[in-house]
């Protein structure tokens, strides 16, 4: 299948195997490291202590420079002990150390790879280890050259092609090593099976026509097969995989394909191929490739697509193939892209677009969700594909939004601004559908399209002539080689020939001669190449030659190949030669000849289906004789042995064997050499069968006509004429013109005609029964084509001209519109008023009837101007006709505001804009009319010509006047513009004009240029006034004379004492006067100019944030002649994935510090520092390495003193933990609830340097151990919580007394329903006596549900309670029935019976034994038991065969025969077996139990 480089080490994700020095490895154990993109190999299980791997604090950036340049790549590693950093690359060696310069800075730990002036042979992936000998650490980096210019050494040290043969041989031999695989001809591409593997059965056809692969059940055998063994390989690490999404584009501009993958062994490796080639990806979206993955589903992503991103992309577990998908991006962009659309609600909105490339469908996004075709969005294609629209109807304040179309991988997007309607609706009813549109492009789109297609196909007709150029140079190259002599082989074995199309014919000759004896046969000098034109792709007659003692011999024609020139005669040397021609399995084979072989007498020629004609025929039978002795054979295959060398040309042989049939070989080969197989005469020379004897001189005999040109199929008109033609090879032949089988013969409408060699059928006026197949038949040979008449719209080109006169109407008038037209009913007629489809309306009424269509506008209005567009289509054709309306009105009102031009004591000049719209006739003048404030009368001054422009001189000084304007047209008067009042003769003094900027200055002159004032003062500006004063001085002096303004906005100051500094100010002057002077320029020294300063010094880094960065260096040093004092400093910054420079600050700053302000969080940016003064700005100072924008790095703590480790809420409360921490950089904060994530019932809110969980509402499911764990690049820190949640505990069951021990009460309870739930859970026993009125407590912390009390009194009545108790307290208490007796008095009598002496001493024995435990740690465990014996037995308790009476940790005690035992406080420790041991003279008794500690 697909083969991809092979993989011997995974040193990161996607990358290739590791070239550099490796240790003896113990273990392989794969880390990975806190900078991304460095993988880490342990060498051993465990480190020891203090011990580290080598690992990357800082790795090498990819570099994308110029040719010429310095490239660099820095690094700096860790671990203990030191490792060894090394450096290699991709492709080549680094011996060269002069080209790969390796450097170390011992004061900085920088690992440094220079290479100066790089090339493109640099251009490499170089890769960086560091190894000890505990491991070692791999990261790569790209070097990216931009190569400018031809090169010439490049393109000289191209290997050509060799010419020697042993050059040749050395090739082939030092290629033989490399295995390239190449498609051979007529094989399959290995990616049509691996797109079929992972492809549904619908998508079979389309693939296999994309491959060329027609024979399906074949096809669907061997991909069966494939499947089996694609399942198998799979199941070794894949258990399935479902959901197979291949590879689109989405709206943001990327590309993904999904699949859902259940692997066996999680940690498998997953890899991505293109073209077979493994590519490197990351799982946080940082690079070109990334994956994501979800649970089981895994989404690959390619961001920023190019055009070379297309390719066969592969999913790989491990070694296996998962999936594949093919990624095919066409050559597309939007000529015209989608605008904006303002549409109002319930009307429908249009997005159009203009593709450079046809194509049938493009991607439209709404939202980001895909538009699919339906009652919402209408998505058409126009029937060029060139033109898409989406129409979203009926829009609503929810369809607002950005929507996109994506061609390929290219986008184009626009908002979609819905409006609400202002219009009232009545209540209780929805507002009516419009059926206006909005939107749509603003140019015609289907011109452009038009255009395009031109466009198109001139590129396709310029393509076509290339390759008919290079096609026809190539056949004037193999025209102009010369010919072969013909060679005569011999021999007794069978040969296969091969040689090219134009290559001389060898004839056989007698048995036994070879190749140097053959006998060269006599030929004519080969003809001129002037004389022989280019071969033509056409019909040529095909020559028969005819021996002299044999019948005509027939060579089958070329049929449709070219001619090669004539057959020359040859002597012939074998017997006559039978010529019927009854094999024909090799007629449709081709060969050519290139000049004359022997002499040749032309008689006649064949036709081109290479059959004889009757009286050709008639001779050949008289002149055929028996079985012949020769043959000529397609398969190369005769009866003989020899072998034909050609070198650089076609080879064709010819045998001849006995069995009279002739037959003929062509076949091309590579060197023009033809070997044969081996036979009796000799090895490894052709068998062919020769003729015996002379050969004989041939005679071409006339074999009939033939068609130079056939019949062509004709598409004609309704009403227009159509004409079938075609052309014979002789002019004598007639023939005969047939139609569905009926012969035809000349008529009124129809007319036959031949002129010499061409036939014609004409048609007058095509009708609709004259579609049909036409035939022509001469001498037996006929040829056929189709007469399709078409009946589509047509327009009578007198009414077109009459319609597409434009139509003037004046405003309130009806207009109409009629096209008459003829076609084939029915004929969809649609009438469009600028691009824009026209109804039945109020105004609009659109007549149509079979031959006509009408449109009536009625009530025109001024805005109705436009194009009027006709369309008529039906079956067969579409035909447009455009008109022009045009609606006069009078024009609008003129345009302000009034500019005042001039207003002094005696003169009123103003100005303004002509109107917006002229109503459709030009503007012939303006009226106006004048006002003097404060009177109540206009005066009439008159109508002016067309200038927009009045200058009023009838004014007296300190009045005010209002104008009114109005414009005139032929269609009327617009409407008035009146203007503000205007003074005449009040002085209004020009503003300040901005402040002088120094050009240049030198020791006798100072330059200097300004801008005029904003406010001119109503008047025109006449001059200015320029002004100096000296540093220090109050005095400002003027530089030119007060009655001679400077006309100019520049001046040159030349009265300036070198080495003085000079500010200057200019003031505007108008009618009125001078005005106000402007703000003071800078100082300036008249001095000549300063050379610009150097590099400043010590720059360095001071401080950082997340957000800014503090510089601080010295000034550089001054150099008389060289470099001078700098005056101010540019701070400029770039980030690492930027190639432009950013200036911070725009005014140079004077200080030797500065903070950036505005930058990334953890970006990466290169910093430089410019000096600048007078003389210009110096080269830049770079830090040298780059900077990230953080804090200093600290090591994440807890910052809060006192946090609690254990926290109880009641159940349904919420529960709230913050932590405050420092930290930095800013760290990854994670949650933990008894090492797993928690659930999504818990919030957590991460802040700086602070985080909070939050649970709104507890459960009890809620308790457990939660951790936060804060981590950064510095290190980690880890703190736990203990949340219990709990209630309020339920009380026990039932409690019941029983008496198992004299003076002993034993108190048996049933558990409380909260016990299973609870394991912190225990119970409390009180006791009251009746001597007593309290309540005492005689037991706490008990987890069991049985209590034995003591000291009972006989006597006394005792009630006894039973609490369940947790953390958050006591439960109702559970009472016991009453346990004692009255004690009754009788008599006292004093009976003395006769006693026996007993004996009262027993062994030790168990009453109640001992009881398994189960306690949580840090609670206490009480364990008891009962036991009798005489005399009283010596109890020993034991813990895993250890004696504990000694233990203090253990409170024992025996009462009463009652032996317990009290752990104060359970830990682990306290887990095992105990044994409780009685013993005294008479024997010893053991009861043991086992005591579980819960985690």
């Amino acid at each position: 299948m697909w083969k991809r480089a092979k993989i011997t080490d995974q040193t990161a994700s996607g990358q290739g195997p590791e070239q550099g020095k490796h240790y003896k490895r113990k273990v392989g154990i794969k880390k990975r490291s806190k900078v991304p993109g460095v993988m880490i190999t342990q060498y051993v299980e465990e480190l020891p202590e203090g011990k580290t791997t080598p690992d990357f604090l800082r790795k090498p950036i990819a570099l994308t420079i110029q040719e010429g340049k310095l490239a660099i790549f820095k690094a700096v590693v860790s671990g203990n002990p030191k490792p060894e950093v090394t450096w290699k690359r991709a492709k080549g060696d680094m011996a060269d150390q002069m080209k790969f310069q390796v450097k170390y800075d011992e004061s900085s730990n920088e690992y440094t790879l220079l290479i100066p002036k790089v090339s493109g042979e640099e251009a490499d992936t170089y890769k960086c280890f560091a190894i000890n000998e505990y491991g070692k650490a791999v990261c790569t980096a790209t070097l990216n050259v931009i190569e400018v210019g031809f090169k010439k050494n490049k393109a000289m040290e191209e290997p050509g092609p060799t010419t020697d043969p042993a050059e040749f041989r050395k090739l082939l031999r030092k290629s033989a090593g490399r295995k390239v695989e190449e498609k051979k001809e007529g094989e399959i591409d290995e990616k049509f099976w691996e797109i079929l593997l992972s492809s549904e059965k619908k998508d079979y056809e389309r693939i296999c026509a994309d491959f060329g692969v027609t024979d399906f059940r074949w096809m669907l055998k061997k991909l069966n097969e494939l499947k089996r063994e694609r399942e198998e390989e799979q199941a070794l690490y894949i258990d399935a995989i479902s959901n197979l999404k291949h590879i689109e584009v989405k709206a943001d501009g990327s590309a993904s394909f999904e699949l859902d993958l259940d692997l066996k062994d999680p940690s498998s490796r997953i890899f991505l191929y293109k073209d077979g080639v493994m590519i490197p990806y990351s799982r946080d979206m940082e690079m070109k490739h990334n994956l994501r993955q979800v649970g089981k589903k895994l989404v690959f992503t390619i961001r920023d697509l190019l055009p070379e991103d297309a390719g066969l992309y592969q999913v790989d577990v491990e070694e296996v193939n998962v999936f594949s998908t093919e990624f095919k991006i066409p050559n597309i962009d939007f000529i015209v892209k989608i605008q904006e659309v303002k549409a109002k609600e319930r009307e429908d909105a249009i997005f159009e677009c203009v593709l450079s490339h046809p194509c049938p469908k493009i991607l439209w996004m709404g939202k980001n969700a895909q538009l699919e075709d339906g009652e919402k969005y209408q998505i058409t294609v126009s029937e060029d594909k060139l033109i898409h629209r989406l129409r979203v109807r009926d829009c609503m304040q929810l369809d607002k939004g950005i929507y996109a179309a994506v061609a390929g991988i290219k986008t184009c997007s626009a908002w979609l601004i819905v409006e609400a309607d202002s219009e009232p609706v009545p209540p209780g009813k929805k507002k009516a559908r419009k059926t206006t549109q909005a939107g749509g492009a603003t140019v015609n789109l289907e011109k452009v399209a038009q255009e395009q297609q031109v466009k198109l196909q001139k590129e396709r007709e310029e393509k076509l002539e290339v390759l008919r150029k290079v096609q026809e140079e190539k056949e004037v190259a193999k025209a102009a080689e010369p010919p072969m002599q013909p060679v005569v082989d011999g021999g007794d074995g069978l040969g296969e020939g091969s040689g090219l199309d134009d290559g001389p014919r060898l004839l056989n000759g007698s048995t036994g001669a070879t190749l140097d004896s053959r006998p060269k046969l006599e030929s004519p000098p080969p003809p001129k190449l002037e004389s022989r034109p280019p071969p033509k792709l056409e019909s040529r007659p095909t020559p028969v030659i005819a021996k002299e003692d044999c019948p005509a011999q027939k060579i089958p024609a070329d049929d449709g190949m070219r001619d090669s020139g004539p057959v020359k005669e040859v002597p012939a040397k074998t017997p006559p030669v039978d010529d019927r021609d009854d094999g024909a399995e090799d007629q449709n084979k081709k060969r050519t000849r290139t000049g004359p072989l022997v002499p040749d007498t032309v008689i006649g020629e064949t036709n081109n289906e290479g059959a004889a004609t009757d009286s050709n025929l008639q001779k050949r039978q008289e002149n055929r004789q028996g079985k012949g002795q020769g043959n000529q054979q397609a398969n190369g295959q005769g009866s003989g042995q020899g072998e034909g060398q050609e070198q650089g040309q076609q080879m064709e042989k010819e045998s001849v064997q006995g069995n009279g049939r002739n037959k003929r070989q062509e076949t091309g080969g590579e060197n023009g050499e033809e070997n044969g197989q081996e036979g009796p005469g000799e090895a490894g020379r052709s068998t062919k069968r020769t003729r015996q004897g002379p050969l004989l001189s041939d005679k071409v005999i006339d074999p009939g006509v033939q068609f130079i040109s056939g019949l062509s199929d004709v598409n004609a008109v309704v009403g227009q004429p159509a004409e079938l033609m075609c052309k014979l090879s002789g002019e004598s032949c007639e023939g005969a013109w047939f139609k569905d089988g009926k012969q035809l013969s000349s008529t009124d409408g129809l007319t036959i005609a031949k002129d010499g060699p061409c036939h014609k059928l004409i048609i007058k006026k095509c009708h609709e029964e004259d579609t049909g197949k036409y035939r022509f038949e001469a001498d037996g040979r006929k040829t056929e084509a189709m007469i399709i008449v078409e009946d589509p719209p047509r327009l009578d080109p007198d009414d077109l001209a009459k319609f597409s006169q434009p139509v003037i109407v004046k405003a309130g008038q009806n207009a109409s519109f009629k096209m008459p037209f003829v076609g084939r009913e029915p004929v969809k007629v649609q009438w469009y008023k600028e691009g824009e489809e026209l109804v039945d309306d109020t105004n609009v009424v659109v007549e149509k009837a079979p031959t006509h269509s009408r449109l009536l506008l009625s009530r025109c209005q001024r805005k109705d101007t436009g194009e009027i567009k006709i369309k008529l289509k039906n079956d067969f054709g579409t035909i447009e006709a455009l008109s022009r309306l045009i609606v006069l009105d009078k024009p609008t009102p003129p345009q302000g505001p009034v500019e005042v031009v001039e207003s002094s004591a005696s003169c009123i000049a103003i100005k303004w804009r002509p109107p917006k719209d002229d109503g459709g006739s030009p503007v012939k003048g303006y009226m106006l009319e004048r006002q003097q404030i404060g009177r109540n009368t206009w005066t009439k001054l008159g109508e002016i010509p067309g200038v927009a422009a009045y200058r009023d001189t009838d004014v007296d000084h300190g009045r005010k006047y209002c104008y009114r304007i109005r414009a005139v047209s032929e269609e009327g008067v617009s409407e008035m513009m009146e203007t503000n009042d205007i003074m005449a003769g009040t002085k209004a003094y020009p503003g300040p004009p901005a402040a002088p900027k120094i050009v240049s200055a030198f020791k006798d002159c100072i330059n200097l240029s300004w801008t005029p004032p904003t406010n001119t003062g109503g008047s025109r500006i006449l001059g200015y006034h320029l002004e100096k004063r000296k540093k220090g001085s109050n005095i400002w002096s003027p530089v030119n004379p007060v009655n001679e303004p400077i006309q100019d906005k520049k001046y040159a100051v030349k009265d300036v004492v070198a080495g003085m500094s000079y500010e200057f100010r200019v003031a505007a002057v108008n009618i009125s006067g001078a005005g106000e002077p402007s703000v003071p320029s800078d100082f300036v020294i008249a001095r000549d100019p300063k050379k610009a300063p150097g590099k400043v010094i010590d720059l360095k880094v001071i401080d950082s944030t997340y957000t800014t960065l503090s510089l601080s260096w010295t000034k550089p040093t001054e150099q008389e002649g060289v470099q001078d004092e700098a005056k101010g400093y540019f701070v400029e910054i770039r980030p690492a994935e930027s190639t432009d420079w950013i200036r911070c600050n725009v005014i140079p700053v004077i200080m030797t510090s500065f903070m950036v302000k505005g930058l990334k969080s953890m970006g990466m940016y290169w910093v430089r520092v410019i000096a600048t003064n007078e003389g210009g700005e110096g080269e830049p100072q770079d830090l040298d390495n780059y900077i990230i924008a953080m804090p200093p790095p600290v090591r994440p703590k807890f910052t809060d003193t006192k946090m609690k480790s254990f926290m109880v809420v009641r159940a349904g409360n919420s529960v709230r933990v913050n932590v405050n921490y420092e930290a930095s950089p800013w760290p990854d904060v994670v949650w933990l609830k008894d090492n797993m994530p928690v659930s999504k019932r818990v919030t957590i809110t991460n802040a700086e340097g602070t985080s909070q969980l939050l649970i709104p509402s507890s459960e009890r499911s809620d308790t457990g151990v939660y951790t936060i764990i804060v981590k950064n690049l510095v290190g980690q820190e880890t703190f736990s919580i203990e949340i219990r949640v709990t209630d309020d505990p339920k009380p026990p069951g039932p409690v019941e007394l029983e008496e198992n021990v004299p003076g002993t009460v034993t108190v048996v309870w049933e558990p409380s329903p909260d016990e299973k739930r609870d394991d912190r859970l225990h119970y409390v026993v009180s006791k009251r006596d009746s001597s007593k009125q309290t309540w005492q407590t005689v037991a706490d912390r008990l987890f069991n549900n049985k209590f034995t009390a003591c000291n009972i009194v006989p006597g006394r009545e005792y009630h006894f309670r039973v609490y369940a108790k947790n953390d958050m307290g006591l439960s109702e208490p559970s009472e016991s029935p009453t346990w004692g007796t009255t004690r009754k008095r009788d008599k006292f009598t004093v009976n003395m019976p006769q006693y026996r002496p007993l004996d009262f001493q027993s062994a030790p024995k168990f009453l109640v034994p001992l009881k398994m435990h189960m306690a949580p740690p840090g609670y206490e465990c009480y364990m008891s038991c009962a036991v009798s014996g005489n005399p009283k037995p010596h109890v020993t308790w034991y813990r895993n065969n250890v004696s504990l009476n000694t233990n203090t940790n253990y409170y024992i005690s025996n009462t009463c025969g009652v032996c317990s035992m009290l752990i104060l406080r359970v830990g682990p420790k306290d887990h095992g077996e105990y044994t409780v041991m009685a013993e005294n003279t008479l024997g010893r008794a053991e009861c043991s139990t086992s005591l579980t500690v819960r985690e």
